[in-house]
């Protein structure tokens, strides 16, 4: 799995840009339409077919971007994902406790190789018991940030495909809008636009519900994980960590 918080950024700013020109490319069809109309010569009923069908278009569109803005909301959730990860992981938690296992197992430790006798045997009894419970601790934080990190890169998968949508989108917008100004290929431009949108939008429909998924199992996994971390039996007396005294 991997993160790249300047890659992420970067589709945002992408998805931010290609909002903008959508908002602004649905002005200028509306403009557009309105103008092909207003002529002496389009007959009423044409007239208000060609509006109708632009009417749809618009209404369509502006309800795309109400729901891309609503699940904007929750963008910076990948990147928090990522960071949290890496301060459970490496040299945060994980990379401390690992450290804290390894140095007090019984071979490792050092005081007793300079002191001898019942103080220094208590003393490397009572320490390297809090191996194992360090250890479990590592365990713990690595299964913490990878369950955080494959958030985070479903979230990225989530935006890249809103990212696609609205890059396959826009032409058909494009093109609508070149038919706007011919009346006659306003409403076909209209439907195929239409048509391209809600075939568009039912991918992000469908990346919804894989996010969902991986958000549940994810869920899960930090239940499980929650289980395991109330299993005492690695800690020393049942609690971690004990006095050296």
């Amino acid at each position: 799995m991997a993160f790249s918080q300047t890659q992420f950024e970067t589709l945002i700013e992408k998805i931010n840009d290609k909002i903008e020109k959508l908002t602004k490319d649905l002005v200028t069809f509306g403009n557009k339409i309105n103008g092909a109309v207003d002529h002496w010569y389009v007959p009423g009923p044409v007239a208000k077919a060609v509006v109708a069908a632009a009417n749809k278009l618009i209404e369509f569109v502006n309800w795309v971007l109400t729901k891309i803005g609503h699940l904007l909301e929750g963008v910076v959730a990948p990147v928090i994902l990522f960071i949290d990860a890496n301060s459970w992981k490496a040299k945060g938690i994980h990379g401390d406790a690992t450290t804290a296992s390894s140095s007090t197992q019984k071979f490792n430790l050092q005081a007793p190789k300079e002191w001898k006798g019942e103080g220094a045997d208590a003393y490397t009894n009572a320490v390297f018991p809090q191996s194992g419970a360090a250890a479990q601790v590592a365990t713990n934080a690595n299964s913490i940030a990878d369950i955080l990190l494959t958030a985070a890169v479903a979230g990225v998968a989530f935006y890249g495909a809103i990212a696609a949508f609205l890059i396959q989108f826009i032409p058909a917008m494009a093109a609508a809008i070149a038919a706007g100004a011919t009346v006659v290929g306003a409403v076909p431009a209209a439907i195929a636009a239409l048509g391209e949108g809600v075939a568009g939008w039912l991918v992000i429909a469908g990346a919804v519900t894989t996010l969902l998924g991986v958000l549940g199992d994810q869920a899960k996994a930090m239940a499980d994980l929650k289980s395991n971390a109330n299993d005492n039996s690695a800690f020393p007396k049942g609690h971690w960590p004990v006095g050296t005294a």
